[in-house]
Protein backbone atom coordinates (compact mmCIF):
# COMPACT_ATOMS: atom_id res chain seq x y z
CA UNK A 1 0.00 0.00 0.00
CA UNK A 2 3.08 2.41 1.05
CA UNK A 3 5.43 0.38 -1.51
CA UNK A 4 5.25 3.95 -4.16
CA UNK A 5 5.30 6.29 -0.81
CA UNK A 6 8.58 8.79 0.20
CA UNK A 7 9.80 7.92 3.79
CA UNK A 8 9.36 9.03 7.14
CA UNK A 9 12.16 9.83 9.31
CA UNK A 10 12.35 11.33 12.80
CA UNK A 11 15.05 13.16 13.98
CA UNK A 12 16.87 14.20 17.53
CA UNK A 13 18.44 17.72 17.24
CA UNK A 14 19.47 17.46 20.61
CA UNK A 15 19.20 20.93 22.54
CA UNK A 16 21.41 22.72 20.52
CA UNK A 17 24.45 23.74 19.34
CA UNK A 18 24.06 22.21 15.66
CA UNK A 19 27.27 20.09 16.49
CA UNK A 20 25.17 17.78 18.99
CA UNK A 21 23.13 16.24 16.06
CA UNK A 22 24.76 12.78 14.96
CA UNK A 23 26.05 12.39 11.00
CA UNK A 24 23.09 9.85 10.58
CA UNK A 25 20.57 12.33 11.38
CA UNK A 26 22.68 15.34 9.28
CA UNK A 27 22.56 13.00 6.47
CA UNK A 28 18.91 12.43 6.55
CA UNK A 29 18.36 16.10 6.63
CA UNK A 30 20.17 16.67 3.26
CA UNK A 31 18.65 14.31 1.71
CA UNK A 32 14.91 15.76 2.68
CA UNK A 33 12.86 16.89 0.50
CA UNK A 34 10.60 18.38 3.48
CA UNK A 35 12.02 18.93 7.31
CA UNK A 36 8.72 19.10 9.34
CA UNK A 37 9.46 21.30 12.61
CA UNK A 38 7.22 21.34 15.55
CA UNK A 39 6.49 24.62 17.16
CA UNK A 40 3.81 26.07 19.80
CA UNK A 41 0.50 27.54 18.11
CA UNK A 42 1.03 30.98 17.80
CA UNK A 43 4.74 31.37 17.69
CA UNK A 44 6.85 32.24 15.14
CA UNK A 45 9.56 30.22 15.80
CA UNK A 46 10.92 26.48 16.96
CA UNK A 47 13.39 25.47 19.60
CA UNK A 48 13.95 22.36 17.62
CA UNK A 49 14.97 24.65 14.32
CA UNK A 50 16.90 26.92 16.65
CA UNK A 51 19.08 23.82 17.52
CA UNK A 52 20.02 23.37 14.32
CA UNK A 53 19.99 27.12 12.98
CA UNK A 54 23.94 26.76 11.58
CA UNK A 55 23.09 23.73 9.37
CA UNK A 56 21.96 25.03 5.60
CA UNK A 57 18.40 24.20 5.32
CA UNK A 58 16.93 25.89 2.05
CA UNK A 59 13.65 28.19 3.52
CA UNK A 60 11.15 26.60 1.11
CA UNK A 61 11.90 22.97 2.78
CA UNK A 62 10.80 23.69 5.97
CA UNK A 63 6.91 23.54 6.92
CA UNK A 64 6.05 23.97 10.15
CA UNK A 65 3.69 21.92 12.17
CA UNK A 66 1.90 23.77 14.73
CA UNK A 67 1.12 22.13 18.19
CA UNK A 68 -1.58 24.03 20.97
CA UNK A 69 0.08 24.42 24.26
CA UNK A 70 -3.20 22.67 25.55
CA UNK A 71 -3.71 19.82 28.04
CA UNK A 72 -7.24 19.45 26.37
CA UNK A 73 -7.20 15.83 25.33
CA UNK A 74 -9.88 16.05 22.31
CA UNK A 75 -8.20 19.31 20.66
CA UNK A 76 -4.90 17.26 20.63
CA UNK A 77 -6.43 14.50 19.64
CA UNK A 78 -7.58 16.25 16.28
CA UNK A 79 -4.73 18.30 16.24
CA UNK A 80 -2.82 15.06 16.27
CA UNK A 81 -4.90 13.72 13.59
CA UNK A 82 -4.54 16.34 10.78
CA UNK A 83 -1.01 17.02 11.24
CA UNK A 84 -0.95 13.17 10.71
CA UNK A 85 -2.98 13.52 7.20
CA UNK A 86 -0.89 16.32 6.21
CA UNK A 87 2.31 14.25 6.52
CA UNK A 88 0.38 11.24 4.61
CA UNK A 89 -0.15 13.57 1.65
CA UNK A 90 3.24 14.43 1.10
CA UNK A 91 4.21 10.73 1.48
CA UNK A 92 1.83 9.94 -0.80
CA UNK A 93 3.65 13.05 -3.21
CA UNK A 94 6.82 10.70 -2.97
CA UNK A 95 8.58 13.25 -0.94
CA UNK A 96 11.42 12.36 1.97
CA UNK A 97 10.41 13.94 4.98
CA UNK A 98 12.30 14.77 8.16
CA UNK A 99 10.85 16.08 11.68
CA UNK A 100 13.09 17.19 14.11
CA UNK A 101 12.48 17.12 17.53
CA UNK A 102 14.35 18.87 20.52
CA UNK A 103 16.88 16.35 22.76
CA UNK A 104 15.43 12.49 21.94
CA UNK A 105 12.57 11.76 19.76
CA UNK A 106 10.77 9.28 22.62
CA UNK A 107 11.82 12.06 25.46
CA UNK A 108 8.72 13.91 26.39
CA UNK A 109 8.63 14.44 22.78
CA UNK A 110 4.83 15.83 20.57
CA UNK A 111 6.89 13.35 18.26
CA UNK A 112 5.67 9.85 19.88
CA UNK A 113 2.23 10.96 19.56
CA UNK A 114 2.52 12.09 16.00
CA UNK A 115 3.96 8.79 14.99
CA UNK A 116 0.98 7.43 17.15
CA UNK A 117 -1.38 9.34 14.86
CA UNK A 118 0.12 8.36 11.65
CA UNK A 119 0.08 4.44 12.69
CA UNK A 120 -4.02 4.64 13.56
CA UNK A 121 -4.40 5.87 10.49
CA UNK A 122 -2.00 3.65 8.22
CA UNK A 123 -0.86 0.72 10.00
CA UNK A 124 1.67 -0.61 7.77
CA UNK A 125 3.22 2.89 7.61
CA UNK A 126 7.10 2.37 7.72
CA UNK A 127 8.76 4.85 10.27
CA UNK A 128 12.93 5.34 10.63
CA UNK A 129 13.71 7.48 14.26
CA UNK A 130 16.95 8.58 14.74
CA UNK A 131 18.30 9.53 18.40
CA UNK A 132 19.59 12.48 19.74
CA UNK A 133 20.90 13.70 23.14
CA UNK A 134 18.67 14.81 25.59
CA UNK A 135 19.24 17.83 27.30
CA UNK A 136 19.65 16.02 30.61
CA UNK A 137 22.90 13.74 29.03
CA UNK A 138 24.15 17.56 27.58
CA UNK A 139 23.44 18.73 31.08
CA UNK A 140 25.06 16.02 32.91
CA UNK A 141 28.56 16.27 30.52
CA UNK A 142 28.67 20.24 30.60
CA UNK A 143 29.00 20.29 34.82
CA UNK A 144 30.99 16.70 35.03
CA UNK A 145 28.06 15.41 36.50
CA UNK A 146 27.59 11.66 37.02
CA UNK A 147 23.77 10.72 36.55
CA UNK A 148 24.34 7.67 37.92
CA UNK A 149 27.30 5.48 40.02
CA UNK A 150 27.59 2.29 40.31
CA UNK A 151 24.10 0.48 41.65
CA UNK A 152 22.35 3.77 42.43
CA UNK A 153 18.92 3.73 40.37
CA UNK A 154 17.72 7.26 38.29
CA UNK A 155 14.85 8.28 38.03
CA UNK A 156 13.31 10.68 34.85
CA UNK A 157 10.27 12.82 36.27
CA UNK A 158 8.86 15.64 35.26
CA UNK A 159 8.59 17.85 38.30
CA UNK A 160 4.96 16.84 40.84
CA UNK A 161 2.66 19.68 41.61
CA UNK A 162 3.46 19.13 45.27
CA UNK A 163 6.00 19.28 47.23
CA UNK A 164 5.05 16.18 49.40
CA UNK A 165 5.15 14.49 45.71
CA UNK A 166 8.57 15.23 45.19
CA UNK A 167 9.77 14.48 49.01
CA UNK A 168 8.09 10.89 48.57
CA UNK A 169 9.84 10.26 44.85
CA UNK A 170 13.54 11.53 46.36
CA UNK A 171 12.71 9.04 49.38
CA UNK A 172 12.35 6.66 47.02
CA UNK A 173 15.46 6.90 44.51
CA UNK A 174 19.32 7.59 44.37
CA UNK A 175 19.02 10.48 42.14
CA UNK A 176 16.08 12.57 40.04
CA UNK A 177 16.32 14.04 37.29
CA UNK A 178 13.92 16.80 37.58
CA UNK A 179 12.11 17.91 34.37
CA UNK A 180 9.99 20.93 33.28
CA UNK A 181 10.84 23.07 36.67
CA UNK A 182 9.21 26.10 35.61
CA UNK A 183 7.78 28.25 38.43
CA UNK A 184 7.64 25.53 41.22
CA UNK A 185 11.40 26.20 41.75
CA UNK A 186 11.18 28.09 44.75
CA UNK A 187 9.19 25.09 46.81
CA UNK A 188 11.66 22.50 44.95
CA UNK A 189 15.03 24.42 46.56
CA UNK A 190 13.00 25.33 49.62
CA UNK A 191 12.35 20.77 49.92
CA UNK A 192 15.49 20.03 48.93
CA UNK A 193 16.99 22.69 52.02
CA UNK A 194 14.70 20.75 54.33
CA UNK A 195 16.04 17.65 53.43
CA UNK A 196 19.41 18.58 53.81
CA UNK A 197 20.38 17.59 49.75
CA UNK A 198 21.09 21.00 48.30
CA UNK A 199 24.52 20.31 48.16
CA UNK A 200 24.45 17.48 46.16
CA UNK A 201 22.33 19.01 43.74
CA UNK A 202 22.92 20.78 40.02
CA UNK A 203 20.52 22.89 37.68
CA UNK A 204 20.67 23.80 34.31
CA UNK A 205 18.31 26.15 32.15
CA UNK A 206 18.00 26.76 28.24
CA UNK A 207 21.16 24.30 27.89
CA UNK A 208 22.90 24.54 24.49
CA UNK A 209 20.88 27.35 23.31
CA UNK A 210 21.38 31.23 24.15
CA UNK A 211 21.16 32.61 28.27
CA UNK A 212 22.03 29.26 28.86
CA UNK A 213 22.39 28.67 32.72
CA UNK A 214 24.50 26.01 34.18
CA UNK A 215 25.55 25.33 37.85
CA UNK A 216 26.05 23.45 40.76
CA UNK A 217 24.99 26.18 43.37
CA UNK A 218 21.00 26.22 43.19
CA UNK A 219 21.22 29.51 45.96
CA UNK A 220 23.21 31.87 43.58
CA UNK A 221 20.06 31.74 41.57
CA UNK A 222 18.88 35.31 41.00
CA UNK A 223 15.13 36.15 40.11
CA UNK A 224 15.84 36.73 36.44
CA UNK A 225 17.52 33.34 36.46
CA UNK A 226 14.69 31.60 37.82
CA UNK A 227 14.22 28.17 35.70
CA UNK A 228 11.60 28.36 33.01
CA UNK A 229 10.00 25.51 31.29
CA UNK A 230 13.21 24.21 29.41
CA UNK A 231 14.79 23.50 32.79
CA UNK A 232 16.66 20.64 34.90
CA UNK A 233 17.49 19.97 37.98
CA UNK A 234 19.35 16.97 39.00
CA UNK A 235 18.66 15.66 42.85
CA UNK A 236 21.18 13.21 44.36
CA UNK A 237 20.63 12.33 47.92
CA UNK A 238 24.42 11.90 48.58
CA UNK A 239 28.36 13.40 47.12
CA UNK A 240 28.99 11.35 43.69
CA UNK A 241 31.73 9.13 44.66
CA UNK A 242 34.94 8.15 43.43
CA UNK A 243 35.78 4.02 42.66
CA UNK A 244 37.38 3.26 45.59
CA UNK A 245 34.02 4.55 47.18
CA UNK A 246 35.48 7.78 48.53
Amino acid sequence: MTENWGTFTGIGVGPGPSEYITLKSFNALMKADKVLVPRATGSSNSVALTCIKDIDIPQDKIEFMDYPMSNDESLLSSIYQKIAEKIIAHLRENLNLVYITIGDPYIYSTYSYTVNALQELIPDISISTYPGISSFQALSSALNFPLGQGKENILILPCPETSAELREQIERHDNIVLMKVGDRFDWVRELLIEMNILKHCALGKRIGLDNEILTRDLMELKEVDKPGYLSIIFIRKTPTQGRNGR
